[in-house]
């Protein structure tokens, strides 16, 4: 399926330039291996729902699917060419537990996820000013982000704000030469 998964990545992205990784080594490394980091956690549970913000469509959204079929997926964006690309992907690769919403997050407010994942977008306090209505109580953000300190302190002061407590820091690289990456696990209070 990963294989599969990259051949399909791979001509959209030929298509609508969703991403500026064009080769197949390079869409394995760092789209579908560095979304799987979330895998050694172990927080997503196969009665879960698990939302993806803002992050492209693909990853981690796609690759978690695939890897948990007993849990559900929603990806919210609200760019149209992506949520269409990605709606047709899940139909080609027949991908079952997972569908995609073209709206604006903060104008979501219908469901309540137990999980809710972001991938290298925004800075912590725009993803949690918008998200944050969406995690049930006692639910997770798994936030993706490169190490940087700052923005580790600024996530820090939210945590206080918003009543979440930071659980885990789960560092890691992709490759030796790589950047540092974390994976920042929220919980709600």
């Amino acid at each position: 399926m990963r294989d599969t998964l990259i051949q399909v990545f791979l001509k959209k992205n030929s298509e609508l330039n969703l991403s500026a990784l064009r080769d197949e080594k390079s869409v394995e490394i760092k789209h579908i291996n560095d979304s799987l980091h979330i895998k050694e956690l172990w927080i997503i549970r196969p009665w879960m729902r698990v939302s993806d913000v803002w992050t492209g469509g693909w990853f981690p959204l796609l690759p978690l699917a695939m890897s948990y079929p007993e849990t559900q997926f929603v990806w919210i964006d609200s760019v149209r060419k992506k949520t269409v690309a990605v709606n047709a992907v899940i139909e080609q690769l027949w991908i079952k537990n997972a569908h995609v919403l073209w709206t604006r997050i903060e104008e979501y407010q219908w469901e309540q996820f137990d999980v809710i994942t972001a991938r290298a977008v925004a800075y912590s306090d725009k993803l949690l000013k918008w998200s944050y209505p969406l995690l049930k109580k006692g639910g997770v953000f798994l936030f993706m982000k490169q190490k940087i300190e700052e923005e580790r302190e600024l996530l820090l002061s939210l945590c206080k704000k918003y009543k979440l407590s930071l659980q885990q820091e789960y560092e890691y690289q992709l490759f030796p030469e790589d950047i540092e990456r974390v994976i920042y696990v929220l919980k709600k209070n």
